[in-house]
């Protein structure tokens, strides 16, 4: 049985879960605004089972129903029956896919992820060149400069608000093994992913620095490469697992070379690659598969690490805010991080922690969902936004950079002017102020 038709199986045990009761329908997020049955797990389940079984034909339109799923996992978690809807839902892309193709803007995309050193040299000059297609805009905090479309572009609506791609990337602006300061007790390789590496650099930084401070030797493989969700997403299961074994084998030779204790993430979505996706949900080759459980067994969200290893005893100085945090689906949903990052906040003298309603709804981001859907996101993020206004923090926080580029654009849309940041670079701040790092 080849890949394809593994992850097929494995959606037809789940299939044969579903009792078609609705519950998925009170939690949908784009159920809520569509009013659509096609929008619902329900709804997806009854085609995916003429999909696997070839009684539906591939079309434009049921790629197009297909395609219109966040991914949220908000069905799974109200599930009587425990349906991984998601799974079913993406072996149906994959079925899609490997019948039909992808369609051609996301061939395009996907060619330039498979070609890291061109992936990366785009980003650069994109860096350098970026004020030629991107006017800048006011934005909350003048250190992140925001940018909006100064002309029509495929895939950037007019009206968003996006982040100004970084000066220099994160993984430039270390060597790949930084000492810890101080006596070292662990060493950890950081997996910094796309948005983090290219955009919120502050961020890494923050993260970097304060692992550093606490025992921590850091070690960033720079050949590490996009974590390939976006690819497996879609449906593309032989670029996804080219990918998969790419990160694979570098963190595996970081591994045998510096010999890891965690390898740590500062997004959800890349977390849930390598926790879940690359060990249980892509089909490897036997190699592979080894790799991907013995780092998955090392995999962790940066929040819970920072609790364990005791950075929230450290002395830190007061920072004056009033915050909100929001769950991103992947972190709260898939690898059950939500305490952690409120004890971050909650430890930091002088923050006032605010609980948002419905904090872990989905921001409507859902990675290419918001730039091939994004009226339909924007409405999504606009409760977000409405949320984050009734708490009157003046400042938002999330452990997801996709989510973080979300929200800022929804508060943009809402005219807010509250900034957008990650936990730790709140404890980073602390530390500064207290004279535990040096900025």
């Amino acid at each position: 049985m080849d890949g394809r038709m593994e992850v097929l199986a494995r959606a037809r045990e789940q299939i044969q879960q579903c009792m078609k009761c609705g519950n998925c329908q009170a939690v949908c997020p784009l159920y809520l605004e569509t009013r659509h049955e096609g929008a619902v797990a329900r709804g997806k389940i009854r085609m995916a089972v003429d999909v696997l079984e070839g009684r539906l034909q591939p079309t434009a339109e049921l790629e197009e129903r297909f395609g219109l799923c966040l991914t949220c996992k908000a069905c799974e978690k109200n599930c009587p029956c425990g349906v991984k809807c998601v799974e079913i839902i993406l072996a149906a892309r994959a079925a899609l896919a490997a019948t039909a193709g992808l369609p051609v803007a996301k061939k395009l995309a996907f060619a330039g992820l498979r070609a890291r050193r061109l992936f990366d040299g785009g980003l650069r000059l994109g860096a350098k060149m970026q004020g030629l297609a991107l006017k800048r805009v006011p934005a909350p905090d003048e250190r992140r400069p925001s940018r909006s479309a100064r002309f029509p572009i495929i895939g950037l609506d007019m009206r968003r608000v996006i982040p100004e791609l970084a000066a220099v990337p994160l993984r430039d602006q270390y060597e790949e093994f930084n000492p810890a300061y101080g006596k070292a007790e662990r060493t950890v390789a950081f997996f910094t992913g796309c948005v983090n590496n290219y955009v919120y650099t502050d961020a890494g930084r923050a993260i970097v620095e304060v692992l550093r401070a606490n025992g921590c030797n850091v070690v960033l493989p720079m050949e590490q490469h996009c974590c390939g969700a976006p690819v497996y997403t879609s449906g593309d299961l032989p670029l996804a697992v080219e990918m998969a074994e790419h990160n694979l084998a570098v963190f595996a030779e970081a591994d045998r070379k510096y010999g890891l204790d965690r390898v740590v993430f500062a997004c959800g979505t890349c977390v849930v690659s390598f926790a879940e996706q690359y060990p249980h949900g892509l089909p490897l080759g036997a190699e592979a598969k080894a790799r991907a459980e013995a780092l998955a067994a090392k995999s962790t969200d940066v929040h819970p690490l920072l609790v364990e290893i005791g950075a929230l005893e450290k002395p830190m100085g007061r920072v004056e805010r009033k915050v909100t945090y929001h769950d991103s689906c992947h972190l709260a949903r898939s690898v059950h991080v939500t305490a952690e990052p409120r004890q971050v906040l909650k430890a930091i003298p002088g923050v006032e922690f605010v609980e948002m309603k419905d904090a872990d709804r989905c921001c409507g981001g859902a990675g290419s969902f918001s730039l091939t859907h994004y009226d339909l996101s924007r409405a999504i993020t606009a409760k977000k936004a409405a949320s984050i206004r009734a708490t009157g923090a003046d400042t938002a926080t999330t452990g997801c950079p996709g989510c973080r580029m979300t929200i800022e654009d929804g508060l943009a849309q809402a005219r807010m002017d509250q900034p957008t940041v990650h936990p730790a670079m709140l404890l980073y701040e602390a530390y500064v102020k207290a004279g535990t790092l040096k900025p």
